[in-house]
């Protein structure tokens, strides 16, 4: 059997509960007060019935004694009579003579529902007889029930009232303000907090709005300061300039803000997660190294400065930092991994490349500290060599001495002059030429020096003009030829030379170069099928006098003067090589967009002889000084030499008129070269003058022009050179 539903008690609500709380109170009271009522009136008409009782017995004992006393048998039944008809209270009078007889025996009903009244009659203290009355309440309750009926009646019909009265007032006073609250609470739980609750006019419910609007007020603010702290962690998650991100330790990438999809080449993090299903393929270049970082992490629950490589989303490989964090659950369990990474690729090369310029810097350093001293000993030994020349007269054995003493001297100059080529403290010419004219030029030299078993292709297609040392860029080809020449020397190969023109864009389409500037380049790739080399030899190639080869085959200044001169042209080198596959060696000039013609050159004798003009010469270094003295003068000049500064300056002062040329070293005691062509000049405006250095960093040739000198010399200065250079300067 189904259990009956009573949905109206289990609907329940304020009002309708104090509603029938008050209904069940009024009924109680009302049932009290009813029964109260009823035993009150039914202990009142006892009484009254008691009362009433005594005086109608009372009154019959004085109606009966006379009677009785003379023995008045029909006074006695006319009064009894009179009393059972007259009223419905007396039912039955009983009335007995002295000696016990009844004399009157009338009952109307069963006596024992009958109240019974009885008096004793007495006449000058004799007893003469009894009457005893029976009395009946039955009409008295009649009047009384209908009395209480009518009053209950009333009392139902006043109760309905009240509780009619209790619900509307309940609904005007309790319910509507109560669902106006409702309402109220419903719109701030949707998260309006703009309109606070209105008032209420009842105290409690008033209260409850007060408490409600507090509690909204509150709420705002904390969704404001939430908002605001959530606006200022997500501008730091999507501004970061690292990148950030949340992964499963089986490698699915949760979470990755802008930064972290731009490191790898995705368009956004959205790509980058859904592209990203198994990190330790999908961006580790090696699994094991992304295992060793959730081993570290599983163990310490924290990794810092954590370096790996992984793939960009073209296929380079980058080298990242990451600092990352193990989050684990509540029941202790890893749950997944979080933390931040950066891009180190460019900061590593530039600090290999930092380290590589340090290198080149001590050793320009060195360079410049002894390059003045060597090449005054070097121009004394080519002058006296040259002096040597020109007085031996037949003798071929000594002349082929001094050639070959000359050749050696040659190549020590040439030795000094690499150092300061490769740490950027040389004098260079730069201008601006087709490099496609000096590749060309340096492979007719290469076919004819290079061993038949050694195949030459070419493929020059660049027409790009550069900006630098012709001679330079041709020592450069010729290097990098001859080293990969020597790499095939035993076993030959294929030596491939192209040239060809690149533009680079700052679009990372071709971040291998990391060139700083992006725009058109010229390209020079020298590959070669050789023995190749391994990453520890190719990090050190570039390195000052080192050199894979014997002792007598190179000096290891040939890939650093390399350097040197690419990196002073603001360009790059590139080297990929496998070991018993061969080496490629790629080097980056920037291109210019204009061409110069090259300026024509006055034709100059080859070694054109004085006419008696008078030189003044200056050098601390006597060797250098007397040679140079003995060089002039056997070329018809005449020669005055000073070993200081202030003699020539006296001597000049003196008589301006004597001195056609002024010759002088740049670095001397107490005294510079330019110091001492300034005063100089001062004294002779237009006295020329010719500086001779063997260490040009101190002052460049257009430094030299400024101050009114006509040509800078670097020593050791061969005897052609420099007797072109003095009949230019006295024009």
């Amino acid at each position: 059997m189904a259990t009956p539903s009573f949905s109206f008690f289990r609907r329940r609500s304020i009002a309708r509960d104090l509603a029938f709380g008050l209904t069940c109170i009024v009924i109680l009271v009302t049932l009290i007060l009813s029964v109260s009522y009823r035993r009150l009136s039914s202990m009142k008409l006892a009484r009254d019935v008691e009362i009433k009782a005594g005086q109608i017995i009372n009154e019959a004992g004085e109606m009966f004694l006379l009677p009785l006393y003379n023995f008045d048998n029909q006074t006695l039944n006319h009064i009894a009579r009179v009393y059972l008809d007259g009223t419905d209270f007396v039912r039955g009078i009983t009335v007995k003579n002295e000696y016990g007889d009844v004399l009157i025996d009338e009952i109307n009903g069963s006596s024992s529902k009958l109240i019974r009244k009885s008096k004793v009659l007495k006449v000058k203290g004799r007893e003469i007889g009894t009457v005893t009355l029976y009395f009946s309440d039955q009409k008295l309750r009649s009047q009384q029930q209908e009395t209480i009926t009518t009053g209950f009646i009333v009392i139902v019909i006043l109760l309905t009232v009240i509780v009619v009265a209790i619900d509307l007032f309940m609904r005007l006073w309790l319910t509507k303000p109560l669902q106006l609250l409702i309402r109220g609470i419903r719109r701030i739980a949707a998260g309006d907090y703009t309109k606070p609750l209105p008032p209420a006019p009842q105290l409690e419910i008033n209260a409850i709005i007060d408490e409600v609007n507090a509690m909204a007020g509150r709420i705002a603010e904390q969704k404001k300061q939430l908002e605001d702290s959530e606006k200022r962690y997500r501008s730091i998650f999507e501004g970061s300039m690292e990148g950030i991100f949340q992964e499963t330790l089986t490698g699915e990438l949760l979470t990755a803000n802008p930064a972290m999809a731009d490191i790898f080449g995705y368009d956004s993090p959205e790509e980058c997660i859904a592209c990203c299903t198994d990190t330790g393929q999908d961006l580790w270049s090696d699994e094991e190294q992304r295992r060793q970082l959730v081993d570290e992490l599983e163990e310490y629950g924290f990794v810092t400065n954590f370096h790996a490589l992984m793939r960009h989303k073209k296929g380079r490989t980058l080298t990242i930092t990451l600092t990352a964090r193990l989050v684990w659950d509540n029941d202790g369990k890893p749950q997944y991994i979080e933390g931040m990474l950066s891009d180190i690729t460019r900061a590593q090369q530039m600090e290999n490349d930092l380290r590589q310029a340090q290198k080149m810097e001590a050793i320009g350093t060195l360079a410049g500290g002894i390059a003045h001293d060597f090449n005054n000993i070097l121009s004394a030994m080519f002058g006296y060599i040259e002096l040597a020349q020109m007085r031996v007269g037949d003798d071929t054995r000594l002349k082929k001495y001094l050639g070959d003493s000359l050749t050696a001297a040659r190549r020590a100059r040439d030795l000094v002059q690499q150092i300061l080529t490769f740490s950027r403290k040389a004098d260079q010419q730069k201008k601006p030429f087709p490099m496609v004219v000096i590749v060309k030029e340096a492979c007719r030299l290469l076919r004819s020096s290079i061993p038949a078993t050694i195949e030459i292709t070419k493929d020059l297609q660049s027409q790009a003009v550069i900006f630098a040392d012709p001679t330079q860029i041709h020592q450069v080809v010729m290097n990098l030829c001859t080293n990969s020449y020597q790499a095939m020397e035993e076993k030959g190969g294929t030596l491939t030379i192209r040239l060809y023109d690149q533009e680079i864009k700052d679009d990372h389409d071709y971040s291998e170069s990391e060139l700083s500037v992006p725009g058109m380049y010229a390209v020079l790739e020298v590959t070669d099928t050789g023995c190749g080399m391994d990453e520890e030899t190719r990090e050190k190639i570039f390195e000052p006098y080192f050199t894979t080869k014997s002792q007598n085959q190179g000096t290891g200044l040939g890939l650093a003067l390399v350097h040197g001169i690419i990196s002073n042209c603001k360009g790059r080198i590139e080297v990929s090589s496998t070991p018993g596959v061969g080496t490629t060696f790629r080097l980056f000039l920037p291109a210019i967009d204009r061409q110069t013609r090259p300026q024509a050159r006055t034709m100059v004798p080859t070694a054109p002889k004085g006419d008696g003009q008078t030189i003044m010469l200056v050098d601390d270094e006597e060797p250098v000084r007397d040679v140079m003295k003995n060089f002039l003068e056997d070329s018809g000049y005449t020669v005055l030499s000073y070993a200081r500064g202030r003699d020539i300056l006296n001597a000049l002062e003196a008589d301006p008129d004597s001195c056609d040329l002024l010759i002088t070293d740049m670095a001397m005691p107490k005294m510079t070269g330019a110091e001492i062509a300034r005063a100089a000049l001062l004294i002779k405006p237009d006295l020329p003058i010719i500086l001779c250095t063997g260490y040009s960093a101190a002052l460049n040739r257009q430094q030299a022009r400024e101050i009114g000198i006509h040509d800078v010399l670097q020593k050791p200065v061969q005897r052609t050179q420099f007797l072109r250079a003095i009949y230019q300067a006295l024009g």
